[in-house]
């Protein structure tokens, strides 16, 4: 009976604190990834914001069995998240009440009332919603806070009958989302809009009022949940995509757009990985085949003394990566501070990645050059400086890198600290005992 009803008992604060440490080593596949945990995470700064855009087509599965595991789950990565230090601010709008949300209890039916089939009654099926997201959380044992309206001030949607319950955000009054955040409550924003002038009350698109809302908390992510099997391209989808571009830019650098599943929600505290499309304010990467290309010779010089440091792994010295500029063909990527504080000229290259063409991988144990049809390049270095390591601009890097060479080659020390980072994204690898480094490649070298 004593072990029965202990492990029905609701789980200590150890336990909970256990549970999440271990959930956060398990995504952990990287000392980056650490690194950019206390980066973004360390107490002291206080907790990023999330923004999550919950619509009803990201909770639709096909039966109620799976409705409800899928809710449990969204209701389980919320959780995680706040206890993990990204705090989460869920707008939502109608969710799919041909399903049952939820094994209520009679209390809740009595309070909540059996959900409105008709789509006249769009507007009352948000507000079950909010107090039923809300109801969810709250036995994950997290504070909510279910706000139902007073956020949004909306219009009606001119692309939609003038009878229509469709409208736009107009104005934002973040009081009671900053009040939630305040008291350590995760608000429960209902995507809904009140227009003083015409007393009427307008359902809102999720997306649309959490980019609106975005725009004025100034999230560290903005999370955009979508079905599993997203359909095919369209122009409104296409609109929706360069909506979302817009905001990344808008935002910054330090911020980040998601779009994915709610079962990859809880992944979101390192969102370079597979199940996230992550839009990132766009760094700009010059590209040059030649020294004379660069803006100055000091400042590439400089770029050098940065990246090519006694614990960057890197064994050449800056003399000789110059004159191998200078006698050998290449490429270079770069670019520059996104602030105008830094005009001089030394800081006129902020991270710096080289390429070389035309260069054959250095297999041991045979001095024969083993080349596939097409060219292999030699990527000699790949300078990203540590804050931008952690904003994702080394991602950025590599993809304009491997959209001009389909066949790369590099090498790193064993004990570098990115050496996992570039295991998850080369095609092999293998170890050079004598030398004590790792050489990798991507794409085919033989």
């Amino acid at each position: 009976m004593l072990s029965a009803r202990l492990s029905s008992a609701p789980k200590s604060r150890a336990q909970i604190n256990r549970a999440v440490a271990v959930q956060l080593l398990r995504q952990i596949d990287s000392p980056q990834q650490i690194q950019q945990y206390l980066h973004q995470f360390h107490p002291s700064q206080g907790d990023p914001l999330a923004v999550i855009a919950l619509g009803r087509e990201a909770l639709s599965p096909s039966q109620s069995s799976a409705a409800r595991v899928q809710l449990e789950r969204l209701a389980e990565s919320l959780a995680f998240l706040r206890r993990a230090g990204l705090f989460p601010i869920v707008v939502h709008g109608e969710l799919d009440y041909d399903l049952e949300l939820t094994s209520r209890s009679p209390a809740e039916d009595n309070v909540f009332g059996p959900p409105p089939a008709d789509q006249s009654n769009k507007l009352r099926r948000i507000r079950t919603a909010n107090y039923q997201v809300s109801a969810l959380l709250e036995r994950q044992d997290v504070e909510t806070r279910p706000i139902p309206g007073g956020v949004f001030t909306a219009v009606s949607d001119p692309e939609n009958q003038p009878s229509s319950a469709q409208g736009l955000v107009t104005a934002i009054a973040p009081e009671a989302i900053e009040s939630a955040v305040r008291a350590g409550s995760i608000p429960i924003v209902a995507a809904l809009g009140t227009s003083s002038a015409h007393s009427r009350t307008y359902a809102l698109d999720p997306r649309h009022a959490a980019v609106h809302l975005a725009r004025i908390l100034q999230p560290l992510r903005t999370i955009f949940l979508r079905p599993e099997a997203q359909p095919p391209t369209t122009s409104s989808s296409t609109t929706t995509t360069t909506t979302f571009q817009a905001l990344a830019q808008e935002l910054g650098p330090d911020t980040s757009i998601l779009l994915g599943t709610a079962d990859s929600l809880s992944s979101s505290i390192f969102p370079d990985t597979t199940p996230w499309t992550v839009l990132r304010s766009p760094r700009t990467i010059q590209v040059v085949t030649s020294r004379a290309d660069f803006p100055s010779q000091r400042a590439l010089r400089a770029a050098l003394q940065r990246h090519l440091h006694p614990g960057s792994g890197i064994e050449v010295s800056i003399d000789a990566l110059l004159n191998q500029l200078d006698t050998r063909q290449f490429v270079a990527y770069f670019d520059q501070s996104p602030s105008e504080e830094s005009a001089a000229e030394e800081a006129a290259i902020r991270n710096l990645a080289i390429v070389f063409p035309h260069a054959s991988f250095p297999w041991p144990h045979t001095s024969d050059e083993i080349t596939p049809e097409e060219s292999i390049s030699e990527l000699a270095l790949f300078g990203v400086g540590p804050s931008d390591w952690l904003n994702g601009v080394a991602e950025q890097f590599w993809d304009r890198i491997r959209a001009d060479h389909v066949s790369l080659w590099g090498s790193l020390a064993e004990a570098d600290p990115r050496l996992a980072w570039w295991l998850a994204r080369s095609s092999g690898s293998l170890k050079r005992q004598l030398p004590g480094r790792v050489h990798l490649w991507y794409g085919m070298v033989a």
